[in-house]
């Protein structure tokens, strides 16, 4: 074999084995890796992850415990509520009664000023005495009305209230009796005297429940205490009188005496 023929076929040979060469560089980067049956687009599906028994138990767990979670606290606010609820009944309760109580008090001190009114229609000489008896029994007997409302059918019936409507009925037993025994003149000037006195009471006892009460009870309260001051104010305008009637009966009785 001439030397030219070896050479052509060395050269052959060389670009023969570039070719090889370039053909394998070339075709590496369409191989696909045999390890995945996914290309990176499905890397986040969920088929990627597949959950176990594990996970799932855990994602249950958790989903029961919130649901635990909410249920408490569902039923600790209607707990709470059912609590509020019972501590305002029981409040209201204890008002609706000390109300009852109260006006107990004032219905028993009322009838006794219809009674004395009464009494002093029977009794009184004096003209303008009469009237202010007349209108005393008149707008006490409203007041029995309204507050025989609050009260109701039955009288509260505990200790206190009893003791306090026994120490009004005597009280008012023993003023009655006091004013029979007087003379004409005298019943006048001492039906007037008590009430100045009990209207002075009253306006004071006004005045410390309206602090004290609610409701119904409340208004009729303070619906009352102008009509008490008017009250008082009538009456210390008729004492003035009868003690300037008794002046001028005493000094006419003077002058005559001087006379004889």
């Amino acid at each position: 074999m001439d030397t030219t023929r070896i050479r052509t076929i060395a050269l052959l040979a060389v670009t023969c084995m570039f070719a090889l060469r370039g053909g394998h560089i070339t075709a590496e980067p369409e191989q696909t890796d045999p390890k995945s049956d996914f290309n990176p687009a499905q890397a986040s599906s969920p088929g990627a992850h597949p959950v176990g028994n594990t996970d799932k138990e855990k994602s249950q767990a958790t989903n029961n415990q919130n649901e635990n979670s909410e249920r408490s606290r569902t039923e600790g606010a209607s707990t709470d509520n059912r609590l509020r609820n019972s501590g305002r009944g029981e409040r209201n309760d204890r008002e609706s009664n000390l109300d009852r109580q109260l006006a107990t008090c004032l219905l028993t001190k009322n009838k006794g000023e219809v009674e004395l009114g009464e009494l002093a229609l029977e009794r009184a000489k004096d003209r303008d005495v009469k009237e202010f008896a007349q209108q005393m029994a008149k707008d006490h007997r409203q007041m029995v009305d309204k507050l025989e409302h609050v009260v109701g059918s039955q009288q509260p019936n505990d200790r206190r209230s009893q003791i306090s409507r026994e120490i009004e009925e005597v009280c008012l037993d023993s003023l009655k009796k006091e004013l029979t025994d007087k003379s004409d003149k005298e019943f006048d000037a001492c039906y007037i005297g008590s009430q100045i006195s009990g209207h002075i009471q009253m306006a004071a006892t006004l005045r410390v429940l309206a602090k004290h009460t609610s409701g119904e009870l409340s208004e009729i309260v303070n619906e009352a205490r102008p009509t008490v001051d008017k009250h008082l104010a009538h009456a210390k305008k008729l004492m003035d009188q009868l003690d300037k009637a008794r002046d001028r009966a005493q000094a006419s009785r003077n002058r005559d005496d001087r006379t004889r």
